[in-house]
């Protein structure tokens, strides 16, 4: 988890990432980065980015949501979502139940059958890496159905939280539960 939430953090590792960096485009209204997270380093790359997100929940309250973008194999966003292995392509379906919107291009996403009831989480594989999106509390996730656009973390000018509202959801072994609200 990086210290730093500011665009200099942002162009770092975009600048040593070996997959995207997706950010909301357009960030929906209220929403503010509020964590960034990476595996790999500078030396050798970065494998695998988070950004967290926090704002208005589509359904009311407020929710938070990962980004997540990984090569295939190295199962962050499956321990964000609590599953045992990362499902690989098995665990697309046929038929997707929702489409996003990346780098203006459309792009089906299926949602991810988790026991999990405090987090509702979408998958789908964009810019040839595997690309998650997990909503705290699960009806947050409803957000992919409500026009939601990613691209590749390009925007300067982003509004991100105090240091006090910093995401926790990026640390290994956090309660989601109280860190929805």
């Amino acid at each position: 988890m990086y210290r730093r939430l500011d665009s200099a953090t942002v162009d770092h590792i975009r600048g040593h990432a070996q997959v995207p960096l997706w950010f909301p485009d357009p960030t929906p209204p209220g929403w503010r980065l509020s964590g960034l997270a990476t595996v790999g380093d500078s030396r050798s790359g970065m494998r695998a980015c988070v950004a967290a997100f926090r704002g208005p929940a589509p359904l009311g309250g407020q929710g938070q949501w990962l980004f997540v973008a990984e090569e295939p194999g190295i199962g962050l966003g499956a321990g964000y979502a609590l599953l045992e292995a990362d499902p690989g392509p098995a665990g697309i379906g046929d038929a997707p139940s929702a489409r996003i919107s990346v780098r203006g291009h459309p792009l089906p996403v299926w949602p991810v059958p988790i026991g999990a009831p405090d987090r509702g989480v979408y998958r789908g594989e964009a810019a040839g890496v595997w690309l998650w999106i997990i909503g705290v509390p699960a009806d947050a996730s409803f957000a992919v159905l409500d026009d939601l656009g990613i691209s590749d973390g390009q925007r300067s000018g982003l509004e991100c939280v105090e240091d006090a509202e910093r995401s926790r959801l990026l640390r290994p072994g956090s309660d989601w539960t109280a860190e929805a609200g």
